[in-house]
């Protein structure tokens, strides 16, 4: 019995000295959350041929919906589109008829912006989620509504085994969506809409 303590505890004691750079998360509140919905004055057709535009690889490549952050982890530059024509990894969402002018956003669980809610010592954090983007009629408009699925933030690194041999992996930790992300492509693609009168986005106080 002591003997499976001392072993029990030589691996927690291994596992804790394999991990790096991982830190107390402190999550910084929004004033309010920023609307994960928004309605645009054009048909439901419309609005998906410019989604079809507006969220392909080549204009992201141009204009990225998270920008371009800088420093030494590697983050996506542009989110994977997956629509009803080509869908892989949303088969699911796309069986339904009530998606079929729908997109999904993803980065193959990759990065792709430090998170403005979730910090760490010096700053936020890397932040990755995929995203289910509806449409729906609302009279003449389209409603517009962005949902943040598996939302995660990197919190340091631990030392494995993986399919490439010994190495560190980063950490993954689950958290909640924030609505700054989500709003974050209703802007985006308002801009591409030509809708100038869309409220700022609401981030945390400094």
């Amino acid at each position: 019995m002591i003997a499976r303590i001392i072993a029990c505890l030589s691996v927690a004691a291994l596992v804790t000295s394999c991990t790096r750079d991982r830190v107390r998360v402190q999550t910084r509140s929004l004033a309010r959350p920023n609307p994960t919905t928004y309605s645009f004055p054009l048909p439901v057709q419309e609005v998906h041929a410019k989604g079809m535009e507006a969220f392909s690889t080549r204009h992201q490549a141009q204009e990225p919906i998270f920008g371009r952050p800088s420093g030494s982890m590697y983050f996506a530059r542009t989110l994977f589109p997956e629509s009803a024509t080509n869908a892989i990894l949303a088969k699911d969402i796309f069986t339904d008829p009530a998606n079929a002018n729908d997109f999904y956003l993803h980065t193959d669980h990759t990065p792709f912006v430090f998170s403005s809610v979730y910090h760490g010592h010096n700053r936020g954090l890397p932040f990755l989620a995929s995203f289910h983007i509806h449409l729906a009629a609302a009279g003449s408009n389209t409603a517009v509504s962005v949902q943040a699925l598996d939302t995660q933030i990197i919190n340091g690194e631990k030392f494995g085994i993986g399919s490439c041999g010994p190495g560190y992996a980063w950490i993954y930790e689950k958290v909640k969506p924030t609505t700054v992300e989500e709003y974050s492509i209703l802007r985006y693609f308002g801009r591409y809409l030509s809708v100038t009168n869309m409220p700022e986005i609401i981030l945390p106080e400094p």
